[in-house]
C-alpha cells in the first residue's frame, strides 16, 4: 500500500550525504557581513525560482532581509507552493515577495521588467536558476531543439533584457550550472556548459547585447556561476522518485554502477548565495567535494531513503518480480528495489566538478569552494549556433540530431558523445 506520510526531505538528505551541518556552514558564517551588506534593504529577481534549487536559495536569502523578492516561473503550481513555503514560515518574511508565471525569456517577462523598472528601479540582483536539467530531455530532435532553446535561446533574451534594463548592475548576475557541465558526455551537460558560455558572452567587453537580436548595453558589473552536485530529491531527480515510487506503491529503481556527489536542498540554496555574492567577477564556483569521502551510490541513497520510512531494501534484478512483490514485502517491513546498469545515453559513471582545460583556484578565507576562471567566447561562432536552434524553433522544423549534435560540439569543444540507443525512458 502506498506510504502517505513523508519524513522531512532536509533529513532524508544529511542522511544520505552523510552530514548533519552543512558543508557551507563555515565559509558562510565568515562570509555572513559581505551577505547582509549585499542583501539587506535590495531589490532581488529570482528567474526559475519556483523550482528546488530556486526555492532552497530564496529561502536562504529571505533570512539576510532584502527589501523585495520577485520570481518568473513558467509554473504556476510550484509558484503558489513557494507562496505558502515562504508566509508558512517561523519567520514571516515582511519584504515584498512578487510572483509572475512567465518564462524568463519570453517579451512577456520582458514587458513586466520594464514595468517594475519604470516604478521602483532596477533589480539589484538577478539570479536564474531557468533551464530544462533532465539527460531525458536529448531523446530526439524536437526535445533536444527545446532544451537549448529554453537554456541559450531563452537565456540570451532573458541576459539582454537585464543588460539593456540595468538589473544587476549593482548586485550581479548569477546562473547556474551542473558538475555535468564539466567534460561533459550527454547533450544537457553540454547545453549547460553552452549556458556558462554564454553567460561569458554576455559579460565581455564589447559584447552585443543580445548573441541573436545584436544591440548595444552595458555588461552587468558582476557575473558569475556555480557548479554543484546533485541536490538530493530535487524535483524530477532519481531520489525524489524514490518517494514517488513510495507513495505510489511501486518498486524502486536504481543504478548500481552509478556514483554521485549529492548536497541537500539547504546546502544548495546556500552554495548559490556564496557563488552569487562572494565569488570573484566572471568566475564560476565549485565545491571542494572529493571522491573518496563525498561520492554516494544510488543503492546507497535507495537504501537510506527506506531507512527514513522504517524499511529495509530487498534487491531484485527483474523488474516483474520487483513490482509484483510490493505489497507483500511491505507486509513484512521490505520494499523492494531493482538494481540496473548504466547503459542509457548521456549516463558518467562518475561526476566531476573541473574541465580537463580548466584550473581552479581558492579564494582567500573560504574552505569549502573553489573558483574556476570564465572562458573566452567566439561571440560571431556561438552566435551563428544560437540562431540554428532559434530558427528551428521557430519553423518548428529542427535539423536532425547528429547535426544538432555537431553544432553543439563547435561551441563546447570538449563534449565527447555516444548514442547507446537506449534511454532512460525505457527503463522503470
Amino acid at each position: 500500500m502506498p506510504l502517505c506520510l513523508t519524513p522531512r526531505i532536509e533529513r532524508i538528505a544529511q542522511a544520505v550525504t552523510g552530514r548533519s551541518d552543512s558543508f557551507f556552514a563555515a565559509d558562510l558564517a565568515m562570509c555572513d557581513d559581505r551577505l547582509r551588506g549585499a542583501l539587506r534593504g535590495k531589490r532581488v529577481l529570482v528567474a526559475g525560482g519556483a523550482g528546488s534549487i530556486g526555492s532552497a536559495t530564496i529561502m536562504e536569502l529571505l533570512a539576510y532581509s532584502p527589501a523585495a523578492v520577485a520570481v518568473l516561473d513558467p509554473s504556476e503550481n510550484n509558484l503558489a507552493e513557494l507562496v505558502r513555503t515562504v508566509r508558512s514560515q517561523d519567520s514571516a518574511y515582511d519584504g515584498e515577495f512578487l510572483i509572475q508565471p512567465l518564462d524568463y525569456g519570453s517579451p512577456l517577462a520582458a514587458g513586466w521588467l520594464a514595468a517594475q523598472t519604470a516604478a521602483h528601479g532596477p533589480f539589484d540582483l538577478v539570479l536564474s536558476f531557468a533551464a530544462l536539467k533532465h539527460v531525458r530531455s536529448e531523446r530526439d530532435q524536437f526535445s533536444l531543439c527545446r532544451m537549448l532553446e529554453v537554456n541559450l535561446v531563452k537565456g540570451d533574451r532573458f541576459l539582454a533584457t537585464c543588460r539593456r534594463q540595468g538589473h544587476g548592475q549593482t548586485g550581479g548576475i548569477f546562473l547556474v550550472s551542473t558538475d555535468k557541465a564539466a567534460n561533459p558526455v550527454s547533450l544537457m551537460g553540454a547545453s549547460k556548459r553552452a549556458m556558462e558560455l554564454l553567460l561569458w558572452a554576455h559579460s565581455q567587453p564589447g559584447a552585443p547585447a543580445s548573441l541573436l537580436d545584436g544591440g548595444e548595453a552595458p555588461p552587468a558589473a558582476h557575473i558569475t556561476a556555480t557548479r554543484f552536485a546533485n541536490v538530493a530529491f530535487s524535483d524530477g531527480s532519481l531520489p525524489w522518485g524514490f518517494l514517488q515510487r513510495l507513495e505510489k506503491g511501486q518498486p524502486l529503481a536504481a543504478p548500481g554502477d552509478v556514483r554521485r556527489y549529492l548536497v541537500s536542498p539547504r546546502e544548495a540554496g546556500q552554495l548559490c548565495l556564496l557563488a552569487a555574492l562572494c565569488c570573484p567577477h566572471r568566475h564560476l564556483l565549485v565545491p571542494t567535494l572529493i571522491p573518496e569521502r563525498d561520492l554516494v551510490t544510488f543503492t546507497a541513497i535507495a537504501e537510506q531513503t527506506l531507512g527514513a520510512f522504517e524499511l529495509t531494501p530487498v534487491w531484485c534484478d527483474d523488474e516483474a518480480i520487483a513490482r509484483a512483490s510490493v505489497a507483500t514485502e511491505c507486509a513484512a517491513g521490505r520494499w523492494p528495489v531493482l538494481v540496473t546498469t548504466s547503459d542509457t545515453t548521456g549516463e558518467k559513471d562518475i561526476e566531476e566538478f573541473v574541465g580537463k582545460d580548466e584550473h581552479p583556484r581558492s579564494i582567500a578565507g573560504l574552505s569549502s569552494v573553489q573558483a574556476i576562471g570564465a572562458s573566452h567566447v567566439d561571440i560571431a561562432a556561438f552566435s551563428r549556433f544560437m540562431h540554428l536552434i532559434d530558427d528551428a524553433c521557430t519553423t518548428g522544423v529542427p535539423p536532425a540530431k547528429d547535426v544538432l549534435i555537431a553544432a553543439l560540439a563547435e561551441v563546447v569543444p570538449g563534449l565527447v558523445h555516444t548514442e547507446t540507443g537506449r534511454s532512460l525512458d525505457s527503463k522503470m
